[in-house]
């Protein structure tokens, strides 16, 4: 089976077959959408909440929550999925350096936050998540079943 890996700021749609990976989830978010009926499977590995500008989520629309999970969506219709049989499951956020915290929210909690407002906007429901905490971690998504596993160093996998 194909396993194809999603780097930081990518989203990749596959098709009835094959694995999402991505990895070095520590504040960023892996997001994974899914049409069970038509077993289309799309990641994102998203790096920040907003973009910059209109130029920059253009060049880069991966990378954003704000231009992200829209532009997943997108490419996940143009593959055979449709928007009213989506489902959602994300893992990251989390806050590696506790020591370093400033006044506001961290960029972890940051990025969960714009990716479910985002989802929300979209009504797309979220049926799985482990975001949060300080710990990095790795998320693997069977297109097939739709199975989404998430692992992090000393932890026992989860299925979420």
């Amino acid at each position: 089976m194909q396993e194809v890996f999603v780097n930081m700021g990518q989203v990749i749609v596959l098709k009835q077959e094959g694995i999402l990976t991505t990895v070095g989830l520590g504040s960023c978010i892996g997001l994974a959408l899914y049409d069970p009926s038509a077993k289309v499977g799309g990641m994102g590995h998203i790096f920040l909440a907003k973009s910059r500008s209109e130029d920059d989520a253009k060049a880069f629309p991966g990378k954003y929550a704000d231009s992200g999970v829209p532009t997943l969506v997108q490419m996940m219709v143009l593959a055979g999925a449709r928007r009213e049989r989506l489902v959602a499951k994300m893992a990251g956020g989390a806050h590696l350096f506790p020591k370093l915290r400033n006044n506001g929210p961290s960029v972890g909690d940051q990025n969960i936050e714009a990716v479910s407002v985002k989802l929300k906007e979209l009504r797309i429901p979220l049926h799985g998540r482990d975001v949060a905490g300080q710990h990095g971690r790795k998320m693997r998504f069977d297109v097939i079943s739709g199975i989404v596993i998430v692992t992090a160093i000393g932890k026992q996998p989860l299925e979420i």
